[in-house]
């Protein structure tokens, strides 16, 4: 897998994290309110951690390319 299809392996996945959040207020009459906090912040926790992941591999990609040249 090549670093860009990771990070749109990442992006795709975080917008279905996001798409997620959006549907959780229309399952709050089967889900429960205290569910629902604790989905959503599992899920924003979830796309934290990815942004993190991307960051990281953008900044490692880039020093190995300045080693290279």
């Amino acid at each position: 897998m090549t670093l860009e299809e990771g990070l749109e392996l990442i992006h795709n996945y975080k917008k279905g994290l996001e798409k997620f959040i959006e549907t959780l207020p229309e399952q709050s009459i089967q889900l429960g309110s205290e569910m629902i906090k604790t989905l959503l912040m599992t899920s924003k926790n979830e796309i934290a951690n990815l942004v993190a992941i991307e960051k990281a591999l953008k900044r490692e990609s880039r020093y190995e390319s300045g080693l290279s040249e």
